[in-house]
C-alpha cells in the first residue's frame, strides 16, 4: 500500500519575506501616517491634545490585547485564514475613521482598527518562526524589519503631503486602500506555514495553560520585558514628538515627516547590521550589549529635558544625539529578543508571539498615554518616559535573562 506523501513545506523566500514585511507594516502605517495631522485633528474635532493622543493609545491598547486572541487562533486555525479576516476588518474600520465626527468617535474606531491590524503583525512573526530557527530567525526578522522600516520612514512624509493637499480624513482612505492591497496579495500569495501536528485546541483552559507556562519561564519573561520597555521608549517618542516638534520647536507638519524619517534611517541601519551579524555573533550576544545603549542615551535625554524645562530651550539638536542611537537600538533589541524568546516554543509560537505583543503594546500604550496626558508644552514628559524605559530595559535583561 502506497503511503500518502507529506505536503511540501513552504520556504522563507524573498517574496514571502516581503509580503510578511508588508503585513508587519500596519503598525507604523496606522500610527506614523497620521502623526503630522494630530494637532490639526485636535482643532477639527474640537478636542484637546490629550484627547487626540488617546486615538493613538486606543489603537495600541487594542493592538496589544487583540493578540491574546490572534495568537491562539493562529495556533488553532492556521496563520492564513486569521490574517485574511483581520485585513478585511481593517479595511472597513479605516473607512469608518475617515468619517469620524468627533474625538470620541475616532477613539472608538481606532480601537477597532487596532484589533483588526494586529493579526497580520503577530502572525507574520510567527510564520518566520515556523520556517526558521534561532539566529536565522533573528536574521529573517531583521531583514523583515529593514523592509518594514520603509513604512515609518515614508508614512509621515506621505501623511504630511496628504494633510496639506487633501486633509486629514484622506489619510484614512489611503490606509484603507493599503489594507485592501494587502488583503488581495495575501489571498493570492500567502501560504499556510502551521504544521498539522502543532495545531492547538482553542479551549480556554488550554490557552490559559499555555500562557501560564510562558509566565513561569524566567528567560522568556526577561526577553519579553526587555523588548517591551524598548518599545515603550519608541511609543513615548511617537506620542510626544508631534506636539513637541510642531508646537514647541515650530517645525511645519509637512517637515515633521523629514525629522521622523531621519530617525527611521537609523532604525533601518540597525536592522541591516543585525541581519548581517546575528548569524555571526549570535542573537543573544548582540542583545546583551545592545541593552546598554537605551540605558545611557535615555537618561541623558531625560536630564537634558529637565534642564530645558527649568532654564529655557537649549535647542533640538542635543536631543537628536540621544534619540538617534536609542531608536536605532530598537532594531537590535526587538528582533533578537523575539527570536531568543520563541526558540523554545515551536509548538505554540503563535501564543508566545502574542504574549510578547500584548506586553509590548500594553506597556507602550501606557507610556504613550502618560506622555500625552502630562504634556505641558515642554519636551520633559517625553524624555522622562524614554529615560525610564531605557533603564528598565537594561534591568529586565540583566535580572531575568541568564547569561548565555
Amino acid at each position: 500500500m502506497t503511503s500518502t506523501p507529506n505536503p511540501i513545506r513552504p520556504s522563507l523566500t524573498p517574496a514571502l519575506l516581503i509580503l510578511l514585511a508588508l503585513l508587519s507594516s500596519f503598525t507604523p502605517l496606522s500610527i506614523d501616517m497620521y502623526l503630522p495631522a494630530l494637532p490639526v485633528i485636535a482643532v477639527d474635532l474640537r478636542g484637546t491634545a490629550g484627547d487626540i493622543q488617546l486615538t493613538l493609545s486606543a489603537f495600541m491598547i487594542a493592538f496589544g490585547l487583540g493578540q491574546i486572541f490572534y495568537g491562539p487562533a493562529g495556533d488553532r486555525f492556521g496563520r492564513r485564514p486569521v490574517i485574511l479576516l483581520g485585513l478585511a476588518v481593517y479595511v472597513v474600520t479605516s473607512v469608518g475613521c475617515a468619517f469620524s465626527a468627533e474625538a470620541a468617535h475616532l477613539i472608538g474606531l481606532r480601537l477597532l482598527q487596532g484589533l483588526a491590524a494586529c493579526g497580520g503583525v503577530v502572525l507574520a512573526r510567527t510564520m518566520v518562526r515556523d520556517l526558521a530557527e534561532k539566529d536565522q530567525a533573528a536574521r529573517a526578522m531583521s531583514l523583515m524589519m529593514a523592509c518594514t522600516s520603509i513604512a515609518p520612514m515614508l508614512a509621515p512624509l506621505i501623511g504630511g503631503q496628504i494633510l496639506w493637499f487633501l486633509g486629514w480624513r484622506a489619510i484614512f482612505w489611503v490606509l484603507a486602500a493599503i489594507g485592501l492591497l494587502a488583503l488581495v496579495l495575501a489571498y493570492i500569495r500567502l501560504p499556510e506555514t502551521l504544521r498539522p501536528e502543532y495545531r492547538q485546541p482553542l479551549v480556554l483552559s488550554s490557552i490559559l495553560k499555555r500562557f501560564g507556562e510562558l509566565f513561569r519561564h524566567r528567560a522568556f519573561m526577561g526577553y519579553a520585558f526587555t523588548s517591551s520597555f524598548m518599545f515603550a521608549a519608541l511609543l513615548s517618542f511617537l506620542s510626544g514628538s508631534p506636539f513637541v516638534f510642531i508646537e514647541r520647536y515650530g517645525i511645519a507638519p509637512r517637515a515633521y515627516g523629514l525629522v521622523f524619517g531621519g530617525m527611521v534611517v537609523f532604525m533601518t541601519l540597525g536592522s541591516l547590521l543585525n541581519a548581517k551579524f546575528a548569524p555571526v555573533f549570535g542573537a543573544g550576544k548582540i542583545l546583551r550589549h545592545a541593552v546598554w545603549v537605551p540605558a545611557i542615551t535615555g537618561p541623558t535625554a531625560m536630564v537634558l529635558g529637565w534642564i530645558e524645562a527649568r532654564y529655557g530651550t537649549i535647542g533640538i539638536w542635543p536631543f537628536f544625539l540621544c534619540f538617534a542611537p536609542q531608536i536605532a537600538t530598537i532594531s537590535l533589541i526587538g528582533p533578537n529578543s523575539m527570536a531568543m524568546a520563541l526558540q523554545r516554543y515551536p509548538h505554540m509560537a503563535g501564543t508566545a508571539s502574542s504574549l510578547m505583543g500584548v506586553m509590548q503594546f500594553g506597556l507602550g500604550a501606557a507610556f504613550g498615554a502618560v506622555v500625552g496626558q502630562t504634556f505641558d508644552g515642554t519636551i520633559a514628559p517625553m524624555t522622562t518616559a524614554m529615560g525610564i524605559a531605557g533603564i528598565l530595559c537594561l534591568i529586565s535583561h540583566r535580572a531575568l535573562v541568564r547569561r548565555g
